[in-house]
């Protein structure tokens, strides 16, 4: 059965359709409809069109999907793609081709098509997008909301306590309220770093990680609970060796076991496990590892998963988990070059592998000849930081242990004090600066002017990744840190130096 001529028309009046057939060939439409012209901004047919004609309309960065697409039509038969042009007025449009390839003695010899305008699907399509977009954000300011006034009722409480003690003159019961305090900060601390990690923002420091040896100490640290009593195994393929942050993969993988040992029955078995990958696609063609948590669980349900990794989602009680997890654990994957994905079923248990770039084994450091422990004497030390309570908090601390401090707010403060007070045996700088030259970059320049000067480099958020922006051998503290870990930072390293200038040998 034939249909007629003006049949066809309607319905493809009726359809806003184009049609257009190409001549392979010789790279020219042999017919086309008006509306087709119209799809590119014309309100008459072209004199003629052809495919160079129609890629000079396309955007530059959408070219390649017109060219791949006759590229699979020549080869399958079919062609269906969908794209932006820029019509001659300068607005952009999506428009979809959809066609099938006529052949000649097994050669590709012409292209027979429609064409659509699906601009108004598409902006429909990302005003849904905007839409679940601020619906995501909206629940993560009301989750982060929620678990920071938590924190900080506990934390004003506990100054509160503290004033009114001190009003009566009393220390009793001081150092409890001070402990819980800390321990409420750390809760806080621990939340800003899974999001952090989750918008790959987190400040990394990566470094050669030994995971036969450093997986089975993480597993270790894992604790059973009341109702779960688990058994974890290890199978971590030898030599194996991971270029990622040591303090964040920790975090990464007992996220991973807390969930797998949370989601287990009483008696269950966690596998954790870690190879060599093979077969997968990379952007950069780099080797990686693939780090596994299994369990034997009440699985997830198929609804639930493409949602797992957002921030404050979770499928526990109400009440037992905070919906981070997971998150951090897809943030700190990315942000370390590699990726995650989960495979789980009701009441089948649940399998998370996390990709991470490999590197080789580092090299063990060479024991010292002797070991000479003295300490630490007093030091000058240029101390940058914009937000003058951080400054003052760790400037107190710093002369407590008998330092010369000297301080300054930005980059250009901390040069001019360095020209006027030089020699310093330390820098301890904020990274996120005011001014042309951050932390990172301060760094730089003191240590051009004492190559071997000890650098701290102190942030929260660094904004861009710090791989390729540390000075060699400096050493990063991420916001909020104990002052006992700065502490312990120097006095390490200026009893390493007094042991270096008494002639003892180190190396490693």
């Amino acid at each position: 059965m034939t249909f007629p001529d003006s049949l066809l028309h309607l319905a493809l009046e009726s359809a806003d359709l184009g049609v257009w057939r190409l001549d392979l060939t010789r790279d020219q439409e042999m017919l086309r409809s008006l509306r087709h012209d119209q799809m590119f901004g014309y309100d008459t047919l072209q004199p003629s069109w052809g495919l160079e004609r129609a890629l000079a309309h396309i955007l530059d960065e959408d070219r390649h999907i017109l060219v791949q697409a006759f590229e699979r039509a020549i080869k399958d038969g079919h062609l269906a793609c969908e794209f932006r042009v820029r019509w001659p007025d300068g607005s952009i449009h999506w428009i979809a081709p959809r066609g099938r390839t006529d052949y000649e003695n097994g050669e590709a010899r012409y292209v027979t098509g429609i064409v659509s305008d699906v601009t108004a699907r598409k902006r429909a399509e990302e005003d849904d997008l905007q839409q679940s977009k601020m619906i995501a954000i909206g629940q993560l300011t009301a989750g982060i909301a929620h678990d920071f006034n938590n924190v900080l009722q506990g934390i004003g409480g506990a100054f509160d306590l503290i004033e009114k003690k001190a009003a009566a003159g009393t220390l009793e019961g001081v150092t409890a309220v001070t402990r819980l305090g800390t321990g409420l900060v750390d809760r806080a601390s621990r939340m800003t770093h899974r999001l952090l990690a989750f918008s790959r923002r987190s400040p990394l420091a990566p470094r050669a990680i030994a995971l036969e040896k450093r997986l089975p100490e993480i597993a270790a640290l894992l604790r059973p609970t009341a109702t779960q009593h688990v058994t974890v195994t290890c199978d971590i393929e030898p030599g194996l060796c991971a270029h990622v942050d040591d303090a964040h993969l920790e975090t990464a993988v007992l996220n991973l076991l807390v969930n797998a040992r949370d989601a287990s029955p009483r008696g269950g078995r966690i596998h954790l496990a870690a190879r060599r990958a093979s077969g997968l696609p990379s952007h950069d063609d780099a080797p990686r590892l693939v780090l596994s948590v299994s369990d034997e669980g009440t699985g997830i349900a198929a609804d639930d998963l493409p949602h797992v990794f957002e921030p404050f989602f979770t499928t526990k009680p109400a009440g037992t988990g905070t919906g981070l997890g997971l998150s951090q654990v897809h943030g700190f994957a990315h942000q370390s070059g590699g990726h995650v994905d989960v495979e789980s079923a009701l009441h089948q248990g649940t399998t998370v592998r996390v990709y991470l770039p490999v590197c080789a084994l580092p090299d063990e450091p060479i024991a010292c000849a002797q070991v000479v422990h003295r300490p630490p004497g007093a030091a000058r030390i240029l101390l940058v930081d914009d937000e003058p309570g951080v400054l003052d908090t760790l400037a107190v601390t710093l002369r407590d242990q008998g330092h010369e401090v000297i301080t300054a707010h930005h980059a250009e403060d901390a040069q001019a004090a360095w020209r006027a007070h030089a020699p310093f045996s330390a820098l301890i700088t904020d990274i996120g600066l005011p001014g042309p030259m951050d932390g990172c970059a301060l760094a730089h320049w003191a240590r051009a002017e004492i190559p071997d000067l000890p650098v701290v480099l102190i942030t929260g958020y660094a904004g861009t990744p710090l791989d390729d922006r540390l000075p060699r051998h400096a050493e990063v503290l991420v916001k909020p840190f104990a002052l006992s870990a700065l502490r312990t930072l120097l006095k390490r390293w200026f009893r390493e130096r007094a042991d270096r200038a008494d002639g003892v040998r180190w190396s490693g």
